[in-house]
């Protein structure tokens, strides 16, 4: 009776353990940024990448975990994220502008791993991100990130939206550095 338990409960814990992602960070990392109290508050976020990329099947649906992973990362250190919709160029209020730039990635899901196992390959994020005070898109400095999960990992290697997540945090923890 407890055998079942007991293999239900190390198999959680075996899933739980492959949620991290170690990202790889270049650019300045000490460097802090010069941000007015009221900017490192509220996150206005901007992804972009090339038009190849961007025509990529799973680019919106990529866009979109940038978008609930810098919530979710903004929501836990006590900011707000501006809504996606916020036009920088009018922008009234403080606010870090975040604009990440995609230069190549692979999207990989949870379930595509699972079900394929390794054969789905890495799951891989490499971007150039750059910080801005708003109003005004005062520049600020800029940082690179990349993440990368290994088949040594087997089917809990960090995937896209762990990796999306972890990058997210970071940059957050950059701007509460200021």
């Amino acid at each position: 009776m407890y055998q079942p338990l007991k293999l239900a409960f190390l198999s959680t814990i075996l899933v739980l353990t492959g949620c991290a992602a170690n990202v790889q960070r270049q650019g300045g990392t000490e460097q802090k940024f010069a941000l007015s109290p009221a900017a490192a508050k509220r996150v206005t976020l901007d992804v972009r990448a090339s038009k190849e990329l961007a025509a990529s099947k799973d680019w919106e649906q990529f866009r979109n975990e940038w978008r609930v992973g810098m919530t979710e990362a903004t929501a836990a250190a006590g900011m707000t994220r501006a809504p996606t919709d916020t036009a920088v160029a009018s922008a009234t209020e403080p606010s870090t502008l975040v604009t990440v730039n995609i230069n190549d990635y692979r999207y990989i899901t949870r379930g595509a791993r699972v079900a394929a196992g390794i054969m789905t390959g890495n799951a891989y994020i490499d971007a150039d991100v750059s910080f801005s005070e708003l109003p005004g898109a005062t520049p600020m400095g800029t940082r690179k990130y990349a993440t990368t999960s290994s088949a040594m990992q087997g089917v809990f290697a960090p995937m896209t939206e762990n990796q999306i997540r972890s990058i997210s945090d970071e940059i957050v923890k950059d701007i509460a550095r200021r």
